[in-house]
């Protein structure tokens, strides 16, 4: 019975089981919305066992929200990154790159055509054939040439990099960071988690002299993962995937992160790998000490765009309106004034630049025309925009502008009458955390809901019902094999218990946890 090593699986720590926090107090008076209608959250909404998650109408409300469109390119998963969308992103760009800076990375951007040569060590390890899209002229074709190919993922080019780079201990540790597109064939499909050129994937490689640091640099670049992951908010379940159903020839240890979906299904949005010496050996990375020839270690990591999507996912309402938390919306506060004064006018301007003194992201629009406030406040309520303000002017001197404050994740009001506007500077950030708290609650409450503990009694009907169970599994081949066999899911990976418990399998103790998804 083959088992996994001890020292590999994550400890169960407090983002094993997601938990979501505790409401605030409210920072405005909130009251409901004067339409009467109340919030219905996507996560709320659908029970993923009786009815699923439309991706295809998931898709139709990215386009609407001007996100994302996958119409107009007839490949598979090919998409149209849309204005708001490429802003997003950049929020996300932010995020990514500064905790990877954080962790001692630095960037670098490497060619995404790299000859087929480049690509040989590779095939040692791995089964490339039908995996590798492959570009050339209309000559080469001709010729049945293969010249380049577009690459799957970074390893060729940078390892092939590194081969030059290296010549001694001293050149060590590189610790590199890009911005990548991964092209891989896909056959058939729509979805935006699929597609042949996949974006937006950020690819973080680092190179040790030795096992030790490289380990330590392992651990470093799991927690910088986590890091991420909690800066955007988004409930990742970190585990160690089993051997057996993984590419074990790629590395020692495989970290998988995924994340819980409204349609039953988890989504994986980052990886991890120890390669130790598997590509240094092959690619032939490394320096001479003492007369010996050392290759090096390596550790690799990446995290995607999927992230982004899941965060949008989990927030949206049933009506196709985004939600999306402070800290990745483009525009945190979005104002308008309708007509008013120009004391007015400059009060607005003197809130926005306060408001961007303390960090907030505002959009401010004045108009004449009342008519035209309609559209851009459901503009802005499809889009996410945490907060939401319509300054209505002084109807006479004694009169004060009157503010109504709209957040998003409940569509709750509160009435503001300021002695001057700039004076809303000192209240709107703690409503804007209270509506990042709100989000929280939103989708990690909903990923509490569907990670379920399980026991050798109810671990089949979890999985029967689309959520993931969190049994207690010995981590072995025949363990994860006999949970294949049940037909009803997989093992993503596994934790240490916090404490033993009988495995669902076998019934005998066991020290080890495991996140099951169900089958898609």
């Amino acid at each position: 019975m083959r088992e996994m090593a001890p020292s590999g699986i994550l400890p169960w720590g407090d983002d094993a089981l997601p938990a979501p926090p505790a409401p605030t107090a409210p920072a405005l008076a909130w009251e409901p919305a004067r339409s009467g209608t109340k919030v219905r959250a996507v996560v709320d909404s659908i029970q993923p066992h009786q009815e699923g998650f439309d991706l295809g109408r998931f898709a139709t409300w990215l386009r609407d929200a001007d996100v994302l469109d996958q119409a107009p390119i007839e490949l598979p998963g090919a998409t149209v990154t849309l204005p708001y969308g490429a802003r997003i992103i950049r929020r996300f760009n932010e995020i990514v790159e500064r905790a990877g800076e954080q962790a001692g990375f630095e960037e670098y951007d490497y060619p995404v055509l790299v000859p087929d040569s480049v690509l040989e060590p590779t095939r040692k390890l791995l089964p490339l054939k039908g995996s590798l899209l492959y570009a050339g002229s209309d000559d080469d074709w001709d010729a049945g040439r293969r010249r380049m190919v577009l690459t799957p993922t970074g390893e060729g080019a940078v390892y092939t990099h590194w081969a030059k780079m290296v010549r001694s201990r001293n050149d060590l540790p590189i610790r590199a960071y890009r911005k990548a597109r991964y092209f891989r064939p896909a056959r058939a499909g729509r979805s935006v988690f699929r597609a042949i050129e996949a974006q937006d994937i950020y690819e973080f490689q680092a190179c040790y002299p030795d096992r030790a640091t490289a380990r330590q640099g392992f651990t470093q670049a799991i927690d910088m993962a986590r890091r991420v992951g909690t800066a955007l908010h988004v409930p990742v379940l970190w585990s160690t995937r089993p051997p057996w159903t993984n590419n074990t020839q790629v590395s020692d240890t495989t970290i998988g992160g995924d994340v819980p979906l409204p349609h039953g299904a988890t989504l994986q949005v980052g990886c991890l790998y120890d390669q130790a010496q598997r590509f240094s050996s092959l690619y032939d990375v490394g320096f001479r000490e003492n007369g010996e020839r050392l290759h090096t270690h390596h550790i690799t990591a990446a995290l995607t765009r999927r992230l982004v999507l899941t965060h949008l996912m989990l927030g949206m309402d049933s009506e196709g309106e985004l939600l999306l938390h402070p800290d990745l919306a483009p525009v945190q506060v979005a104002l308008t004034l309708t007509g008013g004064s120009p004391d007015e006018r400059a009060g607005a301007e003197r809130l926005v630049a306060q408001l961007a003194d303390r960090g907030v992201r505002c959009d401010l629009r004045v108009e004449e025309d009342r008519r035209a406030v309609g559209p851009l406040h459901r503009r802005w309520r499809r889009q996410g925009v945490p907060l939401r303000i319509y300054l209505q002017p002084r109807r006479d001197e004694q009169d004060r502008t009157r503010a109504v404050v709209v957040r998003a994740d409940t569509r709750e009001e509160a009435v503001l009458l300021p002695d001057r506007l700039e004076d809303l500077a000192g209240l709107l950030p703690a409503a804007l955390a209270e509506v990042g708290v709100g989000y929280r609650r939103r989708a990690w409450g909903f990923a509490q809901r569907q990670c379920r503990s399980a026991d050798a009694t109810t671990v089949q009907g979890i999985l029967a019902e689309r959520a993931v169970a969190v049994a207690p599994l010995a981590a072995t081949e025949t363990a994860v094999g006999t949970v294949a066999g049940w037909r009803l899911g997989e093992v993503l990976g596994f934790r240490h218990a916090p404490e033993p418990a009988p495995c669902v399998v076998t019934g005998r103790p066991t020290t080890t946890v495991a996140y099951i998804s169900p089958r898609t």
